[in-house]
């Protein structure tokens, strides 16, 4: 197994990933508003997944490599001070819906409110993106 080592990308890809996170953040939207959506914590997920590439589209911009990982802390250090984005370090919260929260159930219940948070944070974060990316 190979370390995970940073990469870096054209910068065009920023608006291709800006593109899959808001495909991401209208699934979650959906799952939110469905009758049976099934475990809110696939809510929390795709939230995170959209926040993520959303992070790692304003790198792809900024032109800062980065490693393939799904730690919003450790994509949020990578970026430069003035372009923090919204909710900073708070973002964090989702990391457990990306890795151990995927394969257990029961043991905590999210409220509707949390759900609500979350695919809100997912709204801002892609927002606060399209404008660092959009912004030339």
């Amino acid at each position: 197994m190979t370390k995970n080592q940073n990469r870096k990308y054209k910068k065009d890809y920023a608006k291709i990933l800006l593109t899959i996170a808001l495909g991401d953040l209208n699934t979650a939207r959906v799952l939110q508003q469905a009758l049976y959506s099934g475990r809110p914590e696939n809510i929390l997920f795709i939230s995170q997944q959209s926040i993520e590439k959303s992070l790692k589209a304003v790198l792809v911009h900024l032109e800062i490599s980065f490693p393939l990982i799904h730690d919003l802390g450790a994509l949020i250090a990578l970026i430069p001070e003035k372009h923090t984005p919204p909710f900073g370090y708070d973002l964090t919260e989702l990391n457990q819906f990306a890795t151990s929260r995927r394969y257990e159930e029961g043991s905590y219940t999210l409220s509707e409110q949390e759900v609500t948070i979350a695919v809100e944070a997912a709204e801002t974060i892609h927002k606060w993106a399209s404008d660092n990316v959009y912004s030339e």
